[in-house]
Parts: C-alpha cells; sequence; structure tokens
C-alpha cells in the first residue's frame, strides 16, 4: 500500500502539480538538490559534486535576473565552504574547479582567480604521457574518457573568466591526445582507459588486467564514460568563437558519435544502456545518466545545425519523456530524485559493468538530468 501511495503521489507530481515554487519536473528536482541532497553549505570537493555544480552554473547563465542571484549565491556558499581545501592535484580534483573559474568570470574578485592558479599549479604537476596526457591516475599512467570533462570544464571556465587563450589551447591538446587513445574511429565512440604501463594491474575499482595486451585500451564503449565527451564537445562549442579553427574538427566528433548512438535509443522507454552498443543483451540494463547526457549532446547538436533531421528531434523527445516516466521517483514534500543510476564505475569488462549496482540520486545523474532537461524545456516553450 505504501509503495503504491508513492507511485500516485509521483504520477501526480510529474503530471499536474509538482511543487509550489515548482513549474516542471526539473525544477523540482533542482529545489531537491540544493534544498535536500546537496545544500551549498555540504558542498564537498568531488567530481560528483562537480557535475552537480556545474548545472547550477548553467541555470545562472540561462535564468533571469532572480534565477542569477538564487543560483550564484549557491555556487558562493559551495566555493566559501571549500576554499581553504580546494586543489588540483588529481582530474578529479580539478572539477570542482569551475566554480572558482565562475565566481571570478561573473565578481572579478580576486581572491577566486588566486584559487583558480592554484588548481591550475597543481594540474600542471599531474603524472602525464609521454605526449602530455594527463593521467586520471595518481600512481600509474592511464587515460580515461572521464578526465576530458573533470579538466575540461575548469579549462574551459578559465579561458571564458579570463580571456587566455593559453586555457582553451590546453584543453584542446587534452582532448586530442586523449582522443588519440581512445576514440573507434569506426564508431567514434571512445573506449573506457588506455594503459600506458602494461602492469596488468588493479586500482581500487578496476578489474584486473583490463587493457588489451597489444593496443592497451579496454574493449567497451561505456554509457557515462562517452557521456563525458558528448557533454563536454557539446559546452565548448557554446563557449568557442564561431570563427576558431577547432570549431568544425569538434562538431564533426560530436556528430559521428551522436549518429552512432541514436540508433541505439530503446524505444520503449526512451533510454540508453549501461554498454549503448549491446541494447539486445540479456544482461544489459537501461542507464539514466548517459541517457539525460546523449539527450542533451542531441539538442545542443540541433541547437547548433550540427545535426537535422526528424529521428533527432523525436530522439531527444523520448529521452526527455522516458526520464520522466521511468527515471524520477518522488521523495517527498514535492521533491524528485534520480533513479536507474550506475553508480561510479571504473574498467573492465562487459560482465564488469552489467554487475555494477544501480542506484538513486548521485550528484552527477542530478546535474545532467537538469542540464537536458533546461535545454530542451527551453528549446520547446515549457518554460
Amino acid at each position: 500500500m505504501k509503495h503504491l501511495i508513492s507511485s500516485i503521489l509521483t504520477i501526480l507530481l510529474l503530471t499536474t502539480g509538482l511543487q509550489a515554487n515548482a513549474s516542471t519536473w526539473v525544477d523540482s528536482l533542482d529545489a531537491y538538490a540544493r534544498e535536500k541532497y546537496l545544500p551549498a553549505n555540504k558542498y564537498a570537493w568531488t567530481w560528483q559534486n562537480a557535475a552537480l555544480l556545474h548545472s547550477m552554473v548553467k541555470r545562472y547563465e540561462l535564468g533571469n535576473a532572480e534565477e542569477k542571484a538564487t543560483y550564484l549565491a549557491y555556487v558562493e556558499r559551495a566555493m566559501k565552504k571549500t576554499y581553504r581545501r580546494a586543489n588540483g592535484k588529481t582530474p578529479n580534483a580539478v572539477a570542482s574547479g569551475l566554480g572558482m573559474a565562475f565566481l571570478y568570470k561573473v565578481t572579478k574578485d580576486q581572491k577566486y582567480l588566486d584559487k583558480c592558479l592554484k588548481i591550475y599549479n597543481d594540474y600542471l604537476k599531474i603524472r602525464r604521457t609521454d605526449e602530455g596526457a594527463v593521467s586520471h591516475l595518481r600512481l600509474y599512467t592511464e587515460l580515461w574518457d572521464d578526465t576530458v570533462f573533470m579538466i575540461g570544464q575548469f579549462l574551459l571556465q578559465m579561458y571564458e573568466a579570463t580571456g587566455d587563450r593559453a586555457y582553451l589551447e590546453e584543453f584542446l591538446t587534452q582532448y586530442r591526445l586523449h582522443r588519440d587513445k581512445l576514440m573507434d574511429t569506426d564508431t567514434h565512440l571512445w573506449v573506457h582507459g588506455w594503459d600506458a604501463n602494461d602492469r596488468g594491474h588493479c586500482t581500487f575499482c578496476s578489474q584486473d588486467g583490463w587493457a588489451d595486451i597489444e593496443t592497451r585500451r579496454s574493449h567497451e564503449y561505456w554509457g557515462r564514460g562517452n557521456g563525458w565527451i558528448v557533454v563536454t564537445l557539446s559546452n565548448a562549442l557554446d563557449i568557442l568563437p564561431e570563427t576558431d579553427p577547432a570549431r568544425e574538427e569538434l562538431a564533426t566528433d560530436l556528430r559521428n558519435m551522436l549518429v552512432t548512438l541514436t540508433p541505439q535509443q530503446d524505444k520503449a522507454t526512451g533510454h540508453w544502456y549501461q554498454l549503448p552498443m549491446h541494447p539486445t543483451d540479456p544482461d544489459n540494463y537501461i542507464e539514466s545518466s548517459c541517457t539525460a547526457m546523449f539527450g542533451f549532446g542531441i539538442s545542443k547538436a540541433l541547437q547548433l545545425g550540427i545535426l537535422e533531421g526528424e529521428q533527432y528531434e523525436k530522439a531527444v523527445a523520448l529521452a526527455y519523456n522516458g526520464l520522466r516516466q521511468h527515471s524520477l521517483r518522488h521523495v517527498s514534500d514535492g521533491y524528485l530524485t534520480t533513479t536507474n543510476v550506475c553508480k561510479g564505475t571504473c574498467i573492465g569488462d562487459s560482465s564488469y559493468y552489467y554487475k555494477r549496482n544501480v542506484r538513486e540520486g548521485r550528484s552527477y545523474a542530478i546535474g545532467m538530468f537538469i542540464q537536458f532537461g533546461l535545454l530542451y524545456e527551453m528549446q520547446h516553450g515549457l518554460r
């Protein structure tokens, strides 16, 4: 009976009511994120939270005056809470630095630039490959697709905040070096990792011996891993000047990824799968965070004229409605949280990814739901 009541409340929330100060499921989820799940005074300097912080920055950029005040206050409080501990000693640590760069861009307060320069100085000392690509790990030299998002959002914000093209060039260099090792030239999707050490080591949660003996690459195209690339390319294209020589290169990469991914969408739920290229595998499962990421990327590509066609319009609508119907759960007091979220994941074979547990909430999922939902609703006159 309790489960039935909860289900009825969720349906009512998603179709008619929503919370008093919210107009769509995006607003309800956003309110839950700021007020319950991760209030600014509880912010911790982690990659998971950085993905949610990024959505707060986007809400500021797209908001009216009142909304800008709300989201600026959130970012300011979160960065004040973590100011002393802020660092860039690993790619995952660099990620939250986007908040400091954003605050410098908006306020021009020197203390934020000072912290950004400290983070960047830390970043320059991170382990690298012989070619200069930043390692995801401290003790071993490994390239992960996750890294492109974690360092990319900070570098892009620094370029916007300072106008110094050196940050943009560093982003482009890292993107290309990672692409050289991780992108498959047939599908244009990215494998999860590449290992330079040839030691067969296992690191905290990866499967031992995940790297191919000859190529040193992992074998699977993980959903959220490719989502990090799709979102980063989408954001970079928003920032790059129209005449920038790198623009067509990044647009082509995004287009090629989305052309491969769109046919793999599950038509019944609007979701993509944990391993998107194996949609019929009985051990596979729908995964909501990558669905939000791919939906965001297709929406942005349509907006920028990178993609066109009814199949992409339908895919975006299917993803938006699919997330609403299958991957949101009523929590309490009109709040929503995310479901069908693969927990934090390292590298392995297909069975490894299929066995990763599914969770509710998760900062990175909430953040990506908000970014995709917000963009979709603005494009379709829903706000």
